[in-house]
């Protein structure tokens, strides 16, 4: 769906470009179950003065370690974190509240069709857990967002909807 948006786009996805995603509690229990030696690649890293988990890149590189070559794809696809599963959408504070956004040079699209999927992010199990910290993601989002939006523009979808988690 997602690579229909646009075709002149050359915006590469979060996991061979320079964002970090974050982790938090229920993201780390899934890759702790199901990935237990994989645990040594999530670092800390400091947004703003809270300490928060973050997946790491490989060496040298801007490729999460979780992307496999060969497949051109995730290799813990089905337990990814949050964040991962958000892109090409991300949350972003506008005026005191927190919003969805696309990540697209498609602006004037009709944005209609993407309801459904912000509704089942913010049903998530992950997401309650993921919007008690919502200001680490947003603050961070912040930091990158500058360098983000000069690569693809976004566009402002709605508020996000607390009251489904």
């Amino acid at each position: 769906m997602f690579e229909t948006l646009c075709g002149n786009c050359n915006h590469k996805n979060c996991c061979t470009d320079s964002a970090v995603p974050l982790l938090f509690q229920y993201d780390l229990k899934k890759i702790r179950e199901n990935f237990p030696t994989r645990m040594n690649y999530i670092k800390i890293i400091k947004v703003k003065d809270k300490l928060v988990s973050a997946l790491g890149k490989k060496k040298n590189s801007t490729q999460c370690v979780f992307w496999d070559d060969k497949i051109k794809g995730c290799d813990i696809y089905e337990s990814r974190p949050l964040d991962c599963k958000l892109y090409p959408f991300d949350i972003l504070e506008i005026d005191d509240s927190y919003h969805w956004i696309v990540y697209s040079c498609n602006k004037d699209s009709d944005w209609h069709w993407s309801e459904k999927y912000l509704d089942s992010f913010e049903k998530e199990i992950g997401f309650e857990d993921f919007m008690k910290n919502i200001d680490v993601f947003s603050d961070h989002t912040k930091m990158v967002l500058p360098d983000e939006s000069k690569k693809t523009p976004y566009v402002i979808l709605r508020k996000v909807n607390r009251s489904n988690s």
